[in-house]
């Protein structure tokens, strides 16, 4: 049977000593630490502890080692058990040490009165107590206790008939090009449609720990289905049903259904502008100077001009955008255009054209750049995760932008902050130069006109009201501070064709500039440095 090696005090007239007893069948050696904190619980802190490295390394080379530890004598030592649990209580364990050679035995109530003692209430473990005991198994931990342990539950969970997931990518020719003539970007519903199945979440049900005390499962997530108009719930909260013919898109785990509003022909006079709850398809033009807002999608089967688009969906322009400086685009779901020239984009998903040129794109997801020219020149391209395209900036140096790794909001608002703390403190600092000379003249003169106090007073409140939003700016400011720290080293820069002199690339923090042609290349950033890599 194996079995530690352990210790024992003997008592002699001479003084106190300690024996050893060798490991059997692999059992571990005696350890300083064990006998030490034996001897501390035991209070023979007079103990010099060279001696005991002694015994020790003697009880390493043969067995049966005997050595004095202390002159004087005292009571026989009886059988001590050591009781330990871990703070969560889910075991607690038994380590028994042997009685000198004149003390007692213990029994297993005397153990069962100890755990007891140590607060030991649950899931005691009788046989293993008996067998150490039995055994004499010391400088050995049992286990003594074990704690049930919690029935964890599951989390609710939301299953959608429909593809929640449109495929946002249209589809290519043989050439290379895009075709924009066959999108199916919409995601149709019917009347009474089931659209989706909400399963509850189940709870867990408590454990006990040693101590008795109970050990709470994980918390379980629940889930509600969340819809806009044009849906509604079964009465157990369960399902939901379409109750028109449309389309249907999830933005934020919220449901929207909406029948599409038809533009027959132009945007311009003959309409003014659309603003629409649900999604719009316009049958030919948005001409400059004119809005579309919609709070699904919107589709435009001809050109935009100088216009502006919102969408809290997708917006998909099948010939593409000619902004001339002020077209705009704004969308919570992806960005799909022909072409995007002299304009300002915001997509929350991924921006998808054949070409992007002298513009500011910004998305959330990627910007992806591909058909027959894949062009990327002028203006500035920024996505959260990837930008691809096959030209980026032109043989004239262009001045061209890409970045990636970092949410373009988060940035403009950290930059924004910036600007916005700044000017505070310049307004304040003016505001208490001129507080400064009315408490000099107050000083002098021994009082203000009605007219100068009541500015001193207004001067005193606007500095609380300056310093409280600068407090709030900052706490803002160090909050955008984690996050961009949370996304550094991420996003991809891929040019599949020729990236051009002028170019200039940002990953993450991280800037560098193309001074020579470079060909089939990924950019990504490695420490501080961006890297470049063949594709």
């Amino acid at each position: 049977m194996k079995r530690n090696a352990f210790f024992q005090l003997v008592h002699r007239a001479d003084g106190i000593y300690l024996k050893s007893y060798p490991a059997v069948d692999g059992g571990m050696p005696l350890k300083s630490d064990d006998i030490l904190a034996y001897l501390n619980k035991k209070q023979y802190s007079e103990i010099d502890l060279s001696l005991v490295k002694k015994f020790v390394d003697a009880a390493l080379q043969t067995s049966n080692v005997l050595v004095k530890i202390l002159e004087e004598t005292r009571l026989p030592e009886n059988e001590y058990a050591m009781i330990t649990a871990d703070p969560g209580g889910y075991i607690a364990k038994l380590r028994l040490y042997p009685p000198s050679n004149e003390g007692k035995r213990l029994n297993l109530n005397d153990l069962l009165n100890l755990a007891a003692q140590n607060g030991i209430k649950y899931g005691i473990v009788e046989k293993n107590a008996e067998i150490a005991l039995k055994g004499r198994l010391y400088c050995t931990d049992i286990l003594l206790a074990r704690a049930k342990m919690p029935v964890q539950g599951h989390d609710a969970s939301i299953q959608y008939n429909f593809d929640a997931n449109k495929t946002n990518t249209p589809k290519m020719s043989e050439d290379g090009s895009v075709n924009f003539h066959e999108l199916d970007m919409i995601e149709r519903v019917k009347e009474g449609q089931l659209l989706a199945t909400l399963t509850p979440a189940v709870q867990g049900t408590d454990g006990t720990s040693v101590f008795g005390k109970p050990i709470k499962p994980a918390k379980v997530k629940n889930l509600v289905l969340k819809h806009g108009k044009h849906a509604h719930l079964s009465k157990d909260q369960l399902e939901m049903y379409s109750d028109v013919s449309g389309n249907v898109t999830l933005v934020n785990d919220t449901v929207f259904v909406s029948n599409v509003y038809e533009v027959p022909a132009d945007v311009g006079p003959s309409t003014g502008n659309i603003d629409y709850d649900g999604s719009v398809e316009v049958k030919g033009n948005v001409l400059s100077g004119y809005t579309v807002k919609a709070s699904g999608d919107i589709i435009v089967n001809g050109a935009v001009e100088g216009a502006t688009l919102n969408a809290g969906g997708k917006i998909v322009l099948k010939r593409g955008i000619q902004g001339m400086g002020k077209g705009s685009m704004n969308a919570d779901g992806d960005i799909i255009s022909n072409f995007i020239e002299s304009s300002n984009i915001i997509s929350g998903g991924k921006v998808i054209s054949d070409a992007i040129m002298h513009s500011d794109v910004i998305a959330r997801d990627s910007i992806l750049v591909h058909g027959k020219r894949g062009l990327i020149a002028g203006g500035r391209a920024r996505s959260e995760i990837k930008i691809e395209t096959k030209t980026a900036g032109s043989a004239m140096g262009t001045k061209t932008e890409l970045e990636v790794g970092y949410d373009p909001s988060i940035i403009d608002r950290y930059h924004e902050i910036e600007k916005e703390t700044a000017s505070l403190i310049d307004e304040k600092e003016k505001i208490e130069q001129n507080i400064n000379v009315l408490k000099k003249r107050l000083q002098a003169k021994g009082k203000l006109s009605e007219d100068k106090m009541n500015i001193l007073k207004q001067n005193s409140l606007k500095i609380k009201e300056i310093d409280l939003q600068i407090e709030k700016y900052t706490s803002e400011y160090e909050a955008l501070e984690l996050e961009l720290e949370k996304r550094v080293g991420g996003g991809r820069i891929i040019v599949e064709g020729i990236a051009y002199p002028g170019v200039k690339l940002t990953i993450s923090n991280v800037v560098n500039y193309i001074h020579t042609e470079t060909q089939h290349s990924a950019f990504v950033r490695e420490g501080a440095d961006i890297r470049t890599r063949s594709i």
